[in-house]
């Protein structure tokens, strides 16, 4: 090979900040930037080797490169064929190299990887300007750092002989650095990714078998076999046998198949045969057969597992998981808002009793007894009535709703009195917070918080009202979650539990994802955000995610059908409210539960307005007008009159007072005007007394600064104009 000498590397120049490990970076006298130079070879490697960078340097050159591969204190002595002997066994070790590379220094670091990123690791001068992230770097900054970099032998100097470039001059990183780097980052990278998910194992593959396929051809390979349609016909042309098992272990298993479980689930397989699975799904794409052990992330799994790629997986159970017609299951239930209503039950119940608490702080049993007979009840299979409560009782406890008193009762809090006063989505969405975050369990604290995250994440994705396999999304979010295990230092959260004594239970993949299921069965379902369908046997079977549940969540599609809601109600003159249900009606309902009592609930939902209830919902925030306006927009006919009659002499006997912009206090009741000017509290803002039931309040204050200090006093106040009965 013909040599492509070039002048010597100036040796006076600082050492760079590599204590004393690099060699000294130059520049030549004129300013320009000098290398060795070769000519880029149209060979398989497509950029420089080593041998060409080696064989192109004279001794000075060789006895810096020593002095930065091998260290300061390396013997340069030797002849010039040792030394590159040296070079060539220190540059093709990866770990050396990856050494060397970080401590490079930012600048220098920064131009390498923009060559490590590109195609045969080559680029010419003009392209490097175009890199985002050398565009905060100055013209000197950039040459200075490669000058830096071909002086140890990283980068080098050539003539680009490809077609497309041809005759051009280039910067590259030798292949062998390139490629040893590239393939120790893939590794470090991979851990349980490349095991779990074809993209892994497809940069796993071309990174050993082909490591000169750039990046982007490997992002397309990926995107053409991770197709739906691609993965499901690999499948299908599977032998029999290992068609059947692949299927079975989707299905049942998520993709991933133990072999203690193989062994005791009913296959016609005769024998686990992990060799000859592994090279026909490899072969495919599909999968791969080998030792997985988890217990090093807190998972209890070290066995030989067949296990189908994530993207596979996915795919096949697109395909199978949706029931739709003629699948759809027996019986469907919904829970709506009930949840949400029991808590402002629960409040209202603690408000009006001096409920008493154990030693422990719980509720008496005789108490919950009767807390219960003023819940609505419960008409969903996954929790008891029992169950339900102690969850109001714990999320109202720590949202701070509720407080102990030196009496040993409970009172509630001045958040528990703003709970009525948020609208239904805050509330639900505080509601969920409280329960992904709920702990049962130090293992659930490890891995389901994360699981529950990436759960809903998938449930966002999925249509409204349409009915998916009940395992499709715990399954989805167990392998996501399991690929993802090295990103979230899994393993190093387990192994300081395990140090400080606090040993979590270890939980197996298939049940991570039964616990997860059992989740958003028990809490889920409860708070409204899925609805549960059961087979003829009443065993649950599918989910499908609710309207308002994906309104929680952020996705407002289902807004444009809230005017289907318009026309729902039919108010009799006897106090009736009948619910026509348009499958979108839980903002009306949460409205109807706040000012009338929930009757039944079938085809039809019946409430009922009382007095109590009216007066009720004013004391916990609701304007009499929304109260009206409820009732008035949703109404099929016209709201019987003495239904409206009735439901503003309530409030007004309730004690109801106006305020207007001038500050002009209005009650027709007589006592609660007589007990407001006799409080302590409001003397001082009365200015005079007009008549018994109005004043003239003054102060510098504004009318909804007024009207919120009269709130706090325990008077029932609205801005507007004086209510006559």
């Amino acid at each position: 090979m013909k040599r492509g000498r070039t002048r010597s590397l100036s040796s006076s120049s600082r050492r760079s900040g590599g204590g004393g490990k690099h060699l000294r970076g130059s520049a030549s006298a004129d300013g320009g930037l000098r290398s060795s130079s070769a000519s880029l070879s149209e060979g398989s490697t497509g950029g420089f080797s080593v041998e060409q960078l080696l064989e192109s340097m004279h001794r000075g050159e060789l006895e810096e490169l020593v002095r930065f591969w091998g260290g300061d204190g390396q013997d340069v002595t030797d002849s010039e064929d040792h030394l590159r002997d040296c070079a060539r066994g220190w540059m093709s070790n990866p770990a050396l190299v990856e050494e060397r590379v970080a401590d490079l220094g930012r600048r220098r670091g920064a131009v390498l990887e923009s060559l490590i990123g590109s195609p045969g690791y080559v680029r010419s001068r003009e392209e490097l300007n175009d890199i985002p992230s050398l565009r905060s770097f100055s013209e000197y900054e950039i040459d200075s750092s490669i000058a830096g970099l071909m002086s140890r032998g990283l980068i080098m100097q050539g003539e680009d002989r490809r077609f497309e470039r041809y005759g051009k001059r280039v910067l590259g990183v030798p292949h062998e650095l390139g490629d040893g780097l590239v393939r120790r980052r893939r590794k470090k990278q991979r851990g349980i990714f490349s095991v779990l998910t074809l993209r892994g194992h497809l940069d796993q593959t071309y990174s050993e078998k082909a490591p000169r396929l750039t990046p982007q051809r490997v992002r397309e390979l990926y995107k053409m076999y991770s197709q739906e349609t691609a993965a499901t016909a690999r499948i299908e042309r599977l032998p029999d046998g290992v068609r059947g098992l692949v299927e079975k272990a989707i299905l049942e298993f998520g993709g991933v198949l133990p072999r203690h479980l193989f062994d005791r689930m009913e296959t016609r397989l005769p024998h686990w045969n992990g060799r000859r699975w592994r090279n026909i799904i490899e072969q495919s794409l599909i999968g791969t057969v080998q030792e997985l052990n988890l217990s090093r992330y807190g998972i209890q799994l070290q066995d030989e597992t067949l296990i189908v790629f994530n993207e596979i997986a996915l795919a096949w159970l697109r395909r199978v998981a949706v029931p739709g017609d003629p699948d759809s299951p027996h019986e469907e239930l919904s829970i709506g808002i009930d949840l949400v209503s029991n808590i402002s039950r629960f409040l209202g119940y603690i408000d009006e009793h001096g409920v008493r608490f154990t030693v422990r702080g719980e509720i008496f049993k005789t108490t919950e007894k009767k807390i219960l007979q003023n819940l609505i009840p419960n008409h969903g299979r996954e929790l008891s009535r029992e169950e339900v409560l102690r969850f109001i009782f714990r999320f109202a406890k720590r949202r701070g709703l509720i407080d102990r008193t030196g009496k040993r009762t409970f009172l509630v809090t001045a958040k528990g009195r703003q709970w009525d006063g948020q609208s239904l989505v805050e509330k639900q969405g505080l509601l969920l917070d409280f329960a992904l975050a709920e702990r049962r369990g130090t293992s659930e604290h490890l891995h389901q918080v994360r699981m529950r995250e990436i759960f809903m994440r998938l449930l966002k994705r999925i249509e409204v009202g349409t009915w998916y396999d009940l395992m499709y999304l715990p399954f989805l979010a167990r392998n996501t979650y399991l690929s993802t295990l090295d990103d979230f230092d899994v393993e190093e959260r387990f192994t300081e539990r395990s140090k400080s004594g606090r040993m979590p239970p270890m939980e197996d993949p298939q049940r991570l994802a039964w616990n997860l299921i059992r989740w958003a069965r028990k809490r889920l379902f409860l708070l409204g955000m899925i609805d549960m369908g059961y087979d003829a046997a009443g065993r649950p079977v599918a989910l499908r995610a609710s309207r308002h549940g994906l309104r929680v969540l952020g996705l407002n599609g289902a807004e444009e059908e809230k005017s289907e809601s318009v026309g729902a109600l039919v108010v009799t003159p006897d106090f009736e409210v009948v619910l026509f249900p348009t499958g979108d009606d839980d903002e009306l309902i949460h409205d109807l539960d706040r000012f009338a009592e929930r009757d039944t609930q079938d085809s039809v939902l019946r409430f009922r307005i009382a007095q109590s209830c009216v007066g009720r919902a004013l004391k916990r925030g609701m304007q009499l007008d929304s109260i009206l306006d409820c009732l008035n927009s949703h109404a099929r006919t016209p709201v019987p009159q003495n239904v409206s009659f009735s439901i503003r002499d309530w409030a007004l006997g309730a004690g109801l007072m106006r305020l207007s912009d001038e500050l002009r206090l209005v009650c027709e009741q007589a006592e609660t005007m007589k007990r407001f000017l006799q409080d302590a509290g409001t003397r001082r803002y009365v200015g005079r007394v007009i008549d018994e039931r109005q004043v003239q309040l003054h102060g510098r204050i504004t009318p909804r600064r007024m009207r919120a200090l009269l709130r706090d006093l325990g008077y029932l106040v609205e801005l507007g104009e004086p209510i006559h009965p």
